[in-house]
């Protein structure tokens, strides 16, 4: 192999640095959790230098240009989204996966991840104490101070390996490193920063950490701080007299100061490495044998061991996620949800109970005939008895063998449990972000608990995946529903324009042939002619009464219909105005109570009401006859609170042999009184709405009816 450095570059992938499993492992479980802010993650990802390399590499052009002296991992993270951060963790797991993993080499990996930490948190607190403004940059470029090395022990184990093993200096590494490779570690740490292409010295920084002291004074002030954070992280312990001397030298910096920089770096590191579980050697191990002689490398095979139970099962989600994707509505999502669980997990037992926000209780779900009476149950959501409002409430797993002896499990959670025909439930919440969808029930018996238990976690990635899913089929949906409710409102407003429109011209129209038929003697030859112009102008008017939403249409919050009756008969009469009142010169006088409210009422059923009752008293009076509609909000009787609709003429009123039968179907007396087939179909209407309708009627007053409909309101 040559011993140019440019092609030993040509041959590295520095896009597949090992991490540490522990590290991985946070990192994958915290990606995977619904409710995870990028702070967060942040501090995960700023505290692994291979990590940070995937990271920054991945934003790269598209943030870092121009900005390299401002670098945040918040903002990076922001603007890579959940999704790649999630991509990215999977990518290392993966990689760290099948790569080499010996104990040796975790020991090593153990002490670089101590070292970078170290190196990136007296950084920032040297940039801090010295004034150097970009702190963010300073951590950064301490935590890549020594990523070169990571460089070649990935990329060249065997050989790397052999050059830890036989020295015994900093200073001896970097001389072997340059005999071997062409280079050392700082250059290529330098070269890997320096393809980032950002406006920053960091990679000067990294490159100048080998120079003598002598030719650091005058350089950039991050290339002062890494330099000195480097000899700092290094010290074992506490700071030596050269690292002391170095730090007075380059700022001035009082020992004692300095000391309680190391001293508080390394508590924090601690801290780290215990919130991840990772156990951190004071020295490194070189070699195998140094590492036999210790018994502490079994708990990083445990991580490992961990971690690839990760990689497994995003594995099998990765399957299920396809089907899923695949639904192409919310009952299939739940029947692949249910095959899902038979596959991965042998469950073939499950019930969904999702969330009714209106009535505020979670319900039972069918996917099929089979399950139906899954949907019988009905649990109020601040019900504390049952293990399914509890997970709902609590956001967690619950169980009924988890359950205390002393704690019976409740009624309905031991009917659940017999409809899954096993002897237990395992409940698991459906949550995304802040959306709380339902709960997943899941059936199983004691041989299956201890399974059940060790797969707890990919229990709840299964659920946090089916969720997803079943959101976007919810969102879809109720996208959909507005789409449609948009498209209804649109048209009613084009219907009432229309409406008005037509309106118009047809008033003119009748009012013509109206002064037409009066210049005309009785006998005239066009008067049959007029007659029928007359008919088809009261058809047109027929028409646009039947034409469905003229009025607004409103809906509660349940999707029953609220009608603005007031607004209905409005409507009505703009169309009579201009077909059947004008043909009959009618004068048409309203008084709306306007403090009615809209009411839940079939709109069709009150314009068929309204209308059949103003056509009867239209063909009725005489011309030039009188007709007014009145409204009342609030009418009391037996008890009972109805709005009022009374519509009055000033005809001749209804004759005593029809009065009596006035409301069943008899001969038409049109011209003559109130009757017909109109007034039967009226009183059927108000029948189903559980309302009334009275009629008074003398040939000195006209006619009156009155009209009680339910007085229902939004509920």
């Amino acid at each position: 192999m040559s011993n140019s450095l440019d092609s030993i570059f040509a041959e590295i992938e520095a896009d597949k640095l090992p991490s540490l499993p522990h590290v991985l492992l946070v990192l994958l479980d915290a990606s995977h959790t619904e409710v995870i802010s990028f702070d967060r993650l942040s501090d995960l990802v700023k505290k692994d230098a291979a990590l940070a390399v995937r990271i920054v590499s991945a934003a790269n052009t598209a943030y870092y240009g121009g900005q390299g002296k401002n670098l945040t991992f918040e903002r990076t993270l922001i603007l890579l989204g959940l999704d790649t951060i999630k991509t990215i963790a999977i990518t290392a797991s993966v990689q760290q996966f099948f790569s080499r993993f010996d104990s040796a080499s975790s020991r090593r990996l153990k002490h670089f991840w101590n070292d970078s930490l170290s190196c990136a948190i007296i950084a920032k607190s040297i940039a801090k104490l010295t004034g150097y403004p970009y702190l963010d940059e300073a951590y950064l470029a301490g935590l890549m101070h020594n990523i070169g090395e990571l460089i070649f022990a990935n990329n060249f184990h065997d050989e790397y390996a052999a050059i830890i093993a036989t020295v015994d200096t900093k200073q001896a590494q970097t001389e072997a490193e340059r005999d071997r490779f062409g280079g050392d570690r700082y250059q290529a740490g330098a070269w890997l920063v320096s393809g980032w292409e950002i406006d920053s010295f960091m990679a000067d920084s990294i490159m100048y950490q080998s120079e003598e002291v002598e030719q650091i004074i005058d350089a950039h002030h991050l290339v002062k701080i890494i330099y000195l954070a480097n000899q700092l992280s290094s010290a074992e312990g506490k700071p030596d007299d050269h690292a002391l001397l170095t730090a007075e030298r380059l700022f001035d910096l009082d020992h004692s100061l300095v000391i309680d920089v190391v001293d508080k770096a390394a508590t924090e590191v601690r801290e780290a490495a215990r919130t991840m579980d990772i156990e951190i050697d004071d020295q490194p191990a070189k070699t195998e044998a140094d590492f036999i002689s210790r018994d502490a490398f079994t708990s990083d095979e445990v991580k490992q061991v961990a971690l690839a139970d990760r990689v497994r099962n995003i594995a099998l989600m990765d399957g299920i996620r396809q089907q899923l994707s695949r639904a192409t509505n919310e009952t299939r999502v739940l029947q692949t949800i249910k095959q899902g669980l038979n596959i991965l997990f042998s469950a073939r037992s499950s019930f969904f109970f999702l969330l009714n926000k209106e009535r505020q209780i979670i319900s039972g779900k069918a996917t099929g005939e089979q399950d139906s009476k899954i949907e019988e149950f009905h649990i109020p959501v601040n019900s504390e008895n049952s293990l399914i409002t509890r997970c709902f409430n609590q956001k967690e797993a619950t169980s009924s063998f988890w359950e205390e002896a002393d704690s019976p499990v409740s009624v309905v959670d031991r009917q659940v449990i017999k409809l899954t025909d096993n002897e237990g439930i395992l409940c698991l919440p459906l949550i995304v972000d802040k959306h709380e969808l339902g709960v997943l029930v899941v059936g199983f018996d004691h041989v299956s608990q201890e399974r059940f238990s060790r797969q707890l976690r990919l229990f709840s990635m299964f659920a946090n995946e089916a969720a997803n899913h079943l959101l976007i089929h919810q969102q879809n949906a109720e996208a959909e529903q507005q789409k449609n409710e948009e498209e209804r409102e649109y048209y009613h407003a084009r219907a009432r324009e229309i409406v008005h429109e037509v309106n118009n011209p047809l008033s003119i129209i009748n009012n013509y042939v109206h002064i037409l038929s009066t210049k005309l003697d009785d006998a005239h030859v066009v008067q049959d002619d007029l007659t029928i112009i007359k008919e088809e102008l009261e058809r047109a008017g027929n028409i646009l009464l039947r034409l469905p939403g003229i009025a607004d249409k409103q809906t509660t919050a349940k999707g029953d219909e609220l009608v603005n009756v007031n607004l209905v008969i409005a409507d009505l009469l703009r169309v009579f105005r201009a077909s059947l009142f004008v043909t009959h010169q009618i004068e048409s006088v309203t008084d709306f109570d306007e403090e009615m409210e809209p009411i839940i009422v079939d709109r069709n059923a009150l314009k068929q009401v309204v209308t059949n009752i103003i056509k009867n008293a239209a063909e009725a009076i005489p011309e030039s006859g009188r007709i007014k509609i009145s409204t009342q909000s609030l009418v009391n009787h037996n008890g009972k609170n109805y709005i009022e609709i009374l519509i009055e003429d000033n005809g001749p009123g209804i004759p005593d042999e029809i009065k009596s039968k006035l409301f069943s179907p008899v001969e038409t007396s049109k011209g003559q009184g109130h009757a017909g087939l109109g007034l039967t179909i009226v009183k059927n209407l108000l029948d189903e709405m559980g309302g009334a309708i009275s009629c008074r009627s003398s040939a000195k007053t006209g006619t009156r009816f009155e009209i009680l409909i339910p007085l229902v309101l939004e509920h």
